[in-house]
């Protein structure tokens, strides 16, 4: 199995007017550059900059503010046949659009989060809507990652909480996965389950978990950055998400509205450690206390009856994907605890 990560990474401040300067040592000087919708305006100045001071030519440009797959087409067979690279700017919709079109074209992308809510930014799928349903597939894992911390510190902080969900959710994904192998001897892949783990322990064992200390930003990019090469590495979603992301999706069925993906996993992810009587529980609980997490969900809660009933459903959110939710008496405990246990309901209303 061939594997690709990423050959460029940049996780610093002020990375967004180097970007020409990364492209040109990678030899690509002709892009098509798309934005998330409205980004355009505030970052455009920026990279004219940086493009024309290191002679990048921006053959194609759009902004996106659609993950629809008739659009994606269309603007993947608009690109001229000069582009050597995409460059995609802004969140999870975008960059999803730019690694499928690059996906289908065979042709390097590079992602420039300007928030950091979950670990998509870095992984080699894509959320798309598939004729009105929405659906994961399989997309190219970039080139290249280029991160300005600046920009992640002054992103709304529900990102940033939402980036922290999705990290430390690696411990839940990784222990049902080798549940799976025990019940049903699906394959675990020991290197991506080491590389998850590691990514989530770099995240814990950081001693000031500070949102707006630069430092703690750049190493949560870093780790969510790992997080999608675990995927590459094992050909599946499986060392980043588990029975907490299915919770997370079937919520979003649900519940309206609805919160940010990795808000959700992380609430999730508590309560799903505690089922599994995972040794990471208390960690999991310290780590969102100390991050503001549990402050920020407790004033900003989810639905107490629609995060219920997503328990009940998470089962039926993806075929022959065993968790510890597959077991109905352990849906039956977890539902339990989440009406019963005065702490996790501070995430509740």
């Amino acid at each position: 199995m061939e594997i690709s990560i990423p050959t460029l990474l940049r996780v610093k401040p002020n990375a967004i007017y180097k970007i020409g300067k990364y492209l040109r040592k990678e030899r690509i000087t002709r892009i098509a550059l798309f934005f998330g919708y409205g980004l355009k305006e505030k970052f455009s100045e920026q990279l004219t900059i940086s493009f024309d001071s290191s002679e990048i030519d921006v053959v194609y440009e759009d902004s996106v503010d659609t993950n629809e797959i008739k659009a994606l087409f269309k603007s993947a067979f608009s690109l001229p046949s000069s582009v050597q690279a995409i460059v995609a700017i802004g969140g999870g919709k975008v960059i999803d659009y730019c690694k499928y079109i690059a996906f289908v074209l065979q042709i390097p992308v590079i992602s420039v989060p300007t928030s950091i809510s979950n670990d998509g930014f870095a992984s080699p799928s894509a959320s798309l809507l598939v004729y009105g349903k929405r659906r994961t597939q399989k997309a190219r894992i970039p080139f290249g990652v280029v991160i300005d911390t600046e920009i992640i510190k002054k992103s709304p902080e529900a990102y940033t909480y939402s980036g922290i969900g999705d990290l430390i959710s690696k411990y839940t994904a990784n222990f049902d996965w080798k549940l799976a192998h025990r019940m049903t001897q699906e394959p675990v892949n020991d290197f991506a389950v080491l590389i998850s783990g590691n990514a989530a322990d770099i995240m814990v064992n950081y001693p000031k978990k500070d949102i707006k200390d630069l430092e703690f930003l750049r190493l949560i990019c870093g780790c969510l950055v790992m997080s999608g090469v675990a995927m590459e590495v094992s050909g599946s979603s499986r060392p980043a998400s588990g029975s907490e992301h299915l919770i997370s999706h079937a919520y979003d069925m649900l519940a309206t509205p609805n919160s940010l993906h990795g808000i959700q996993v992380g609430v999730a992810t508590y309560a799903v450690s505690w089922l599994q009587n995972n040794h990471f529980h208390d960690t999991i609980k310290s780590v969102l206390e100390e991050t503001g997490f549990v402050n920020y969900v407790r004033q900003n809660p989810l639905n107490k009856e629609s995060f219920i009933e997503a328990i009940k459903q998470a089962h039926l959110v993806k075929e022959n994907y065993y968790t510890i939710l597959s077991d109905k008496n352990n849906v039956e405990k977890l539902v339990e605890f989440v009406k019963g246990d005065e702490y996790f309901n501070k995430f509740l209303s």
